[in-house]
């Protein structure tokens, strides 16, 4: 699993999700998991798949 992956079920486990600190514990960038557990933004794999349909 990719640490961004990770990093978001454990913000899914805190009780009040700390980004900063869940970013640095799983080395990530802080941003990016911030978008990714919003959902703001999704995977690369996701994007991938979803252009394949298109063709």
């Amino acid at each position: 699993m990719d640490s961004i992956e990770v990093a978001i079920a454990d913000l899914r486990l805190q009780d009040k999700p700390n980004i900063t600190a869940t970013a640095k514990k799983h080395g990530c960038n802080r941003t990016t998991l911030s978008k990714r557990f919003r959902n703001v933004t999704g995977s690369r794999a996701a994007a991938h798949d979803s252009m394949r349909l298109l063709n």
